[in-house]
């Protein structure tokens, strides 16, 4: 039995434009991870909701490594959150920025939105494929997925560390 070679001339090419699927924002998936990351929020600092603007909260991941959540705008029904790395030690490359996000919480919705990553703002819930400011097609779905996986380090880390892992600092 012989085979043959077929031509992928005729196959269309996942490269082309054309003939690529077009990206889809699954809505419902991302706000089920916005509301999981409110309640994530709200267990890692219960008294949230009740904070005045400035306060800022230390989460400690490890020897070298903390994440520090500070309350830049609080509103009655809405908070915005600033979710910034930083290390006690040069374990970060000097030549990265450490990750930044700032996240609005909606009180009254009990949902959280990533509204601005490492200060761009205006983050489209979806991109063309290339665009001036190299986004990927979804990237404001992987913002969030970053920030979960952040909030869950967070949460897994206090369940072993000791009880003063999260500082609050007045």
């Amino acid at each position: 039995m012989r085979f043959q070679v077929v031509s992928n001339s005729f196959y269309p090419s996942l490269a082309d434009p054309e003939f690529r699927p077009r990206y889809r924002v699954d809505l419902a998936a991302y706000m089920r991870t916005c509301d999981r990351n409110f309640r994530r929020l709200l267990t890692l600092m219960p008294d949230l909701e009740s904070s005045k603007e400035g306060r800022v909260w230390k989460h400690r991941l490890g020897d070298d490594l903390n994440v520090m959540f500070t309350l830049t705008e609080s509103f009655p029904y809405t908070a915005t959150l600033q979710v910034a790395l930083a290390n006690g030690r040069s374990a970060w490359p000097a030549r990265l920025s450490m990750p930044v996000i700032d996240v609005r919480l909606y009180f009254d919705a009990r949902t959280a939105e990533p509204v601005s990553y490492q200060g761009r703002r205006r983050i489209p819930a979806r991109s063309a494929v290339p665009n001036a400011d190299m986004y990927h097609q979804d990237e404001k779905r992987q913002i969030n997925e970053f920030l979960a996986q952040w909030l869950q380090l967070c949460l897994a880390s206090d369940a072993d560390a000791r009880p003063s892992s999260l500082l609050s600092i007045d």
